[in-house]
């Protein structure tokens, strides 16, 4: 069976998704990137109207925490990383669903591979919570310090995060973040 290029055909009982072609399956998978962020979203959209907006961000915080020793191990097996040092992170965090290539848009500067510095030029949070200034900096400096810590610690507790850049400071043109990875 030639790859196939979309769905539109009539239906194939026994269909796989190894019947599509890379491009296809990569739309894919980005739909179900964006999927985990919206669902995150509405959860938490939720959980604060029926409990409060502190136990939203305490279930948020918890949440993230949790699933990140599974996103990492499950990214890591699922393309055989090897490691505990930045690179193996790095590597790793390139494919994990919730900091999904395309829906944010960063670069990774490997300096060495026990140092790298994150730069997010466009994270969809930054963009739509721009404008509250309060929760947007929650989400940068508490959830987000919170998470990548978790992520970090699922490869080598000994990762040293240090954000460089989060928030709203102002100026023109400004990153959406930046982060210091490194082990001692």
């Amino acid at each position: 069976m030639e790859e196939l290029k979309d769905y539109s055909g009539p239906f194939v009982r026994d269909i796989k998704y190894e019947d599509f072609s890379k491009e296809t399956l990569a739309r894919l998978l980005q739909a179900y990137c964006r999927e985990i962020l919206v669902l995150d979203s509405y959860w938490q959209e939720q959980v604060g109207r029926r409990l409060g907006e502190e136990a939203a961000r305490e279930c948020l915080i918890e949440n993230w925490c949790r699933i990140g020793k599974h996103e990492m191990k499950w990214t890591m097996d699922a393309l055989n990383i090897q490691g505990n040092d930045i690179e193996a992170y790095v590597k790793a965090n390139q494919f994990v669903p919730s900091f999904a290539q395309g829906i944010y848009d960063y670069d990774w500067d490997m300096k060495d591979e026990n140092h790298a510095v994150l730069t997010v030029r466009h994270c969809p949070a930054f963009a739509s919570l721009k404008g509250n200034a309060e929760k947007l900096n929650w989400v940068c400096q508490v959830l987000e310090d919170a998470a990548i810590k978790a992520y970090t610690e699922a490869i080598n507790p000994e990762i040293q995060v240090k954000p460089l850049k989060v928030g709203i400071k102002g100026e023109p043109d400004e990153i959406a973040c930046q982060w210091d990875f490194r082990i001692e």
